[in-house]
């Protein structure tokens, strides 16, 4: 219940602020360009809620030296105000990641003694990214570009150790009863918010580099316990874990194919509250721009 709040909510407010940043196309379109309508939208195209009075959406393209049509671009009349997505400009609903959650020790992925217990089973740690919406927007035509959007990041640390969280402390605490778990996860969701430098080289659909930066806030912490019995615990707090992060995230792209890091600038659990990890993560992109 609590996610499709976010959803219902949060995605109409997003989309409403994407508006803002996109300027009202100035002056004339030059002789060039060839402009091509296409049917009306109506708002059973995009089901996060009922936009009224859309008029139309225009498709215009510049043809290129070589003979090729340019980048394509659209504008969207709403009402009377009147936006332009043209040059490469891209919005994207519903890309998706999938990688692996892991944590650094002192920039190190060995940890400490003392850290043992925390050790992973990268099998069952699993990240995914869900990226509600996607804004690409050119500075260089189509060469150089800044993106941003709204995702909710979903990281599932597996561990190899049999311990259970103790919910409701001031600090971080665990405890070995001496239970053997078959499964031990830690699951956390974060809402984010990405801003991204993308350079692409060559063809739009050809190799892209980003780098950026990211931030976002808690909505979501529970472990998850199975036992060799089959027998399951639902443990759900914030234990002791930042409500806030931030950090830094890239991807590589070949045409369909993309891979990306994200490195977190501050520790999992608050300072002086629990381990001083700072999250990693690693995978593929499964549907890309």
């Amino acid at each position: 219940m609590f996610n499709k709040t976010i959803f219902s909510i949060i995605i109409p407010l997003f989309i409403l602020l994407l508006s803002g940043f996109v300027q009202p196309l100035q002056g004339q379109i030059d002789s060039t360009k060839t402009t091509e309508k296409i049917d009306t939208i109506t708002s059973s195209k995009v089901n996060f809620g009922t936009v009224e009075d859309t008029e139309v959406i225009e498709k215009s393209g510049e043809e290129g030296e070589d003979g090729e049509d340019g980048n394509d671009g659209f504008s969207i009349t709403f009402n009377d105000n009147k936006w332009s997505f043209e040059d490469g400009s891209d919005l994207r609903l519903g890309l998706l990641d999938l990688g692996f959650s892991s944590y650094l020790s002192g920039n190190s992925f060995n940890l400490p003694t003392e850290l043992d217990q925390f050790e992973l089973l990268y099998a069952g740690s699993i990240n995914l990214n869900f990226h509600v919406i996607r804004h690409r927007i050119p500075i260089i035509k189509s060469h150089a570009s800044i993106e941003y959007g709204l995702s909710f990041a979903f990281m599932n640390y597996k561990f190899a150790n049999d311990f259970k969280i103790i919910p409701n402390q001031i600090s971080f605490q665990v405890e070995d009863d001496g239970t053997v778990y078959d499964k031990n996860k830690l699951k956390t969701t974060f809402l984010e918010v990405p801003v991204l430098f993308t350079l692409t080289p060559g063809r739009r659909k050809g190799v892209y580099l980003s780098g950026g930066w990211y931030g976002g806030i808690l909505i979501n912490s529970k472990q998850k316990l199975k036992t060799e019995s089959g027998e399951k615990t639902k443990t759900k707090d914030d234990f002791n874990l930042n409500k806030f992060r931030y950090g830094l995230v890239g991807r590589v792209g070949v045409g369909p194919i993309a891979f990306y890091a994200q490195y977190s600038l501050n520790n999992l659990f608050k300072d002086g509250q629990g381990p001083e990890l700072r999250p990693f993560n690693i995978g593929v992109t499964l549907l890309n721009f």
